[in-house]
């Protein structure tokens, strides 16, 4: 070989080996080659090329040559061992030549090593995506820009039951039938493929009960859409879940206001006639020279324990059915506990028990919560360890705070104790406890109710007790920092003016015991009394009344319609209306003032509370009752 055309090999950047036919051995090998194979081009001269191309298919070929087979390849991929041992990939072209009046071999060759790892690359990374295609539970399509399909995985098919490969275009108009709202799905597609860029949801409803979540994304090639992807995910089990949740929620809700009404309706059926007996029996006990006082002052009694039982009952269906209503204020304890030793203070004489309290003397004890419901707790809490202590015992009220900072009444008694097991009921509805149970009367409501009632005013209960030696019952409230209330005082005249009261209530009983409680209370109060709606409004609009007491229930209309009618009439809209009824429900008595009422008397009437309420709608300030 002259030495212009070995210079010439040598600059070539393909690799080059010459082969004779005959030995198959290497006669020339340029710079490119020795490089690539990692030999040099020395060590390369005389090598069989066997060595290098150690394939059988390779074998094969070379044997072909050396019998007379013409050696001719084109763009062959084939591996070539390294010097060092390891294998290239290689893409070879064979030809046969003559020079210097000598067959030759020349094998061109280049390295493929790079691209075949990236064709693998590309392999795993699509069979990975295939498999993922494949192993989802959710159907995916693929489609180009005019909405032909390009893939569609295996769960796509069975969603929709469909196997027609060949037509893969036709599979949205093979869902469209499937569905009820098959129009509403083509507007959807239609907008989609208007806009590549979108992406979009639709829920579709099968006609066989079943329902899908198709979200759609386009499928980008760089920043520029090239198709879209679809996926439909089954939602039916979630569908019929909510569905299922929907019926439950309605039923609760149901539940919830028959359960109202029938605690407005009893509240409503049992304090009217109480009423009554409580009302009459204030009257007598109220007469100085009537000799039945005693007598008056028993059915008093009687019919306040009545009342008791009926609002611990009520009070705890409140609860249950989530209607009580409960102010949040800010509420000193301190008073609280001294109203309630005043209180129990008879009961506890009675009984032959030392009443005694216990409070901080210069501290603040300040919670949140609802007054008249904390000294409801706090009542009951003294009432038990009254009734149910030893003659000559001990009951002491205190005010203390926990190592959590927050305020704890307590009320520790010097009675009988209680055992760990009958402690473990305490807190149970109509559970009562103890040897005493049959002696003392009640309901077993009470400490059921205080719990709950508690827990609404984020507070707790608790309870421990040794037998013969006594108990201690505590509720705690977070305590708080206090805010300065704002007084409003009243205004009003003590001048006993003649002043004219309608009244409007279908209960006979009820009108009687108005009647005879003005007569003797508050004789410049003119009493007109009607039994229906249309006679009262009638009434009102004749008399112009100074004030009207309405029951909420009458028989030809309720006492809030009554009561519009009264404020859309010139003549009436400016007389005062108090509500006076049997529904003593936090939340009846918040929607009668929401209403519009001026004040809420609640059956039976407590004379010390209703007679000021009824002085304060006239304008007039009493001196005593």
């Amino acid at each position: 070989m002259t030495l212009l055309a070995h210079n010439l090999l040598d600059a070539c950047a393909t690799a080059i080996l010459a082969v004779t036919p005959h030995d198959l051995r290497i006669v020339s090998a340029n710079q490119a080659s020795a490089l690539l194979l990692g030999y040099s081009q020395h060590d390369l001269m005389g090598r069989p090329i066997l060595e290098i191309e150690t394939g059988l298919q390779e074998h094969f070929f070379w044997e072909d040559v050396r019998q007379g087979g013409q050696p001719h390849v084109s763009q062959l991929e084939t591996e070539y061992r390294h010097a060092q041992g390891y294998f290239l990939s290689v893409c070879k072209s064979v030809r046969s030549t003559i020079w210097e009046d000598q067959t030759l071999c020349v094998i061109s060759f280049y390295d493929i090593s790079h691209s075949k790892r990236l064709e693998r690359e590309s392999a795993l990374t699509a069979s990975l995506l295939y498999a993922t295609l494949e192993s989802t539970a959710d159907g995916i399509v693929v489609t180009d820009l005019d909405g032909h399909i390009r893939h569609c995985n295996a769960a796509m098919l069975h969603i929709w039951q469909w196997s027609d490969t060949q037509q893969s275009e036709t599979l949205f108009e093979w869902i469209l039938p499937q569905l009820s709202n098959a129009e509403a799905f083509q507007d959807w597609l239609d907008l989609l493929y208007s806009d590549p860029y979108l992406a979009s949801h639709f829920s579709a409803a099968l006609l066989d009960g079943r329902f899908y979540d198709f979200n759609s994304q386009p499928q980008r090639l760089g920043e520029a859409p090239e198709g879209r992807i679809f996926s439909a995910h089954d939602t039916t089990a979630i569908k019929c879940s909510e569905a299922a949740l929907r019926i439950a929620h309605e039923k609760a809700q149901a539940a919830s206001r028959a359960k109202s009404e029938f605690l407005s309706h009893m509240s409503h059926e049992l304090r009217t006639p109480l009423n009554a007996i409580l009302g009459f029996a204030q009257l007598i006990c109220a007469d100085t020279d009537n000799p039945q006082r005693l007598l008056g002052n028993y059915i008093m009694n009687a019919g306040r324990h009545l009342l008791d039982m009926i609002n611990e009952v009520l009070d705890l269906a409140s609860i249950e059915a989530g209607k009580l209503t409960l102010r949040q204020e800010t509420v000193d304890l301190t008073p609280i506990v001294r109203d309630c030793c005043e209180l129990m203070q008879n009961l506890a004489a009675e009984k032959n028990i030392q009443l005694l309290s216990d409070l901080p003397k210069y501290t603040p004890c300040f919670v949140s919560g609802d007054a008249r419901r904390i000294k409801q707790i706090l009542l009951n809490f003294t009432s038990n360890a009254i009734k149910y202590n030893r003659s000559a015992g001990r009951v002491t009220l205190s005010i203390s705070q926990t190592q959590n900072n927050d305020w704890r009444l307590m009320v520790s008694d010097t009675g009988f104790g209680i055992s760990q097991a009958d402690q473990a009921q305490l807190f149970m509805a109509f559970s009562r406890v103890g040897e005493q149970q049959e002696e003392i009367e009640g309901t077993g409501i009470g400490l059921a109710f205080t719990r709950k009632l508690a827990q609404l005013m984020h507070g707790t209960v608790g309870v421990k007790s040794q037998l013969d030696i006594g108990s201690d019952f505590w509720v705690d409230f977070p305590a708080v920092t206090p805010e300065m209330p704002v007084y409003s005082p009243r205004n009003g005249s003590t001048e006993a003016k003649q002043r004219h009261i309608l009244y409007i209530e279908d209960d006979l009983l009820s009108q009687t015991l108005m009647s005879h409680i003005l007569e003797q209370q508050r004789a410049h109060y003119v009493l007109t009394l009607a039994s229906t709606a249309a006679e009262g409004l009638l009434r009102a609009q004749q008399h112009t009344p100074d004030l009207i007491l309405l029951d909420r229930h009458l028989p030809d209309a309720t006492g809030a319609s009554l009561l519009v009618q009264l404020r859309m009439d010139e003549t009436t809209r400016h007389i005062p209306v108090i509500a006076l009824s049997g529904d003593a429900l936090a939340e009846d008595i918040h929607q009668a003032i929401q209403l519009g009422f001026d004040a809420y008397l609640t059956k039976p009437l407590d004379l010390a509370k209703a007679l000021p309420i009824i002085d304060n709608a006239l304008g007039y300030i009493h001196q005593g009752i």
